[in-house]
């Protein structure tokens, strides 16, 4: 089966956000925001299995949702989670999939507060979340699309059962000079090249599914790799330490150890690339919402490269 796309100041803020062209994320963020041409979406390898799952789904199955292949590890999830419905949205699962964890290119929602997702959605649904990346990601513009066909009790449901998964390692941090080389894929990953070649990582944060096929089955036991460069998990930690250029250090409002507080989501352990577009986004006024203003500030002094250092540790940290 072919896998659908998962899936400062008061004035300061007012400018971010009433700027009507924000600036080039690919100056120095290309790597958080891969533009590739449109092609199809790889389909998941046939007759293959996650490793150590005991499924062995069939056509019917697999037409019906995106395949659970460890649903021992975590309560019996709603429809909405799970349940392909004509004309309904998309299975929350597709993208996010059973851990909550997601993929490249996705969120990671495991743990996070049921309400804090449920405003999210709003968010996307209301058009006050959008992307800095013009025209919109694909994974934003599907978001902003299942935002509007999935109901409220759904969303409630689907937000209360991704509120009680466990937090865990997802994310392997890796310093290093050089990296695999990547393409951009349209959907807003990297990709390996077939070459498998080396080249400097030259100041970017390169993301990759541990195993890129794995990715393609959905395996929430598949994670990612983000390799970084040289000190910036050390330049990153002295920045969120001492909140950096907006002096407002990270755990007043993310929690000791930055494991979320009491508002705020937690950032220890996420994703390098997502952590770094939200920042962006923030930055730029792309990223709105009822709690969007507490950010805004201190995202707006980043520059690109602090920004990469910040997003390097935060990947760094044990969930």
């Amino acid at each position: 089966m072919e896998h659908r796309v998962w899936i400062a100041s008061v004035a300061i803020i007012l400018l971010a956000a009433a700027s009507p062209d924000p600036p080039d994320t690919t100056r120095g963020l290309a790597w958080a925001y891969p533009v590739g041409p449109e092609t199809p979406l790889p389909a998941a390898p046939k007759g293959v299995v996650a490793p150590g799952s005991k499924v062995r789904p069939g056509e019917a199955d697999e037409a019906a949702g995106p395949i659970d292949w460890f649903p021992q590890e975590h309560p019996p999830a709603p429809d909405v989670v799970a349940l392909t419905t004509k004309g309904g949205p998309t299975p929350c699962a597709e993208c996010h999939l059973y851990d909550g964890h997601g993929f490249a290119g996705s969120a990671d929602i495991a743990g996070l507060r049921a309400e804090y997702i449920v405003e999210q959605v709003k968010s996307f649904r209301s058009g006050e979340r959008t992307s800095s990346q013009k025209p919109d990601r694909f994974d934003t513009t599907e978001m902003i699309k299942e935002a509007r066909q999935v109901s409220d009790p759904d969303l409630a449901r689907a937000a209360a059962w991704f509120a009680a998964l466990p937090r865990r390692r997802f994310v392997r941090v890796v310093e290093t000079d050089s990296v695999p080389v990547t393409r951009p894929s349209f959907f807003g990953w990297l990709d390996l090249e077939p070459t498998y070649g080396k080249e400097p990582i030259a100041g970017r944060i390169i993301e990759l599914p541990e195993d890129p096929a794995r990715m393609f089955l959905g395996d929430p036991h598949n994670g990612l790799v983000d390799y970084v460069p040289p000190g910036a998990v050390g330049r990153g930690a002295a920045l969120v330490e001492t909140g950096g250029p907006g002096r407002q250090p990270c755990e007043i409002c993310h929690g000791t150890g930055l494991k979320g507080g009491e508002a705020a989501p937690p950032l220890a352990g996420r994703s390098a690339a997502y952590l770094a577009r939200m920042l962006w986004d923030f930055k730029t006024g792309a990223r709105g919402g009822p709690t969007a203003a507490q950010m805004q500030a201190p995202a707006h002094p980043l520059s690109e490269a602090q920004i990469t250092d910040i997003v390097a540790y935060l990947a760094s940290l044990p969930p």
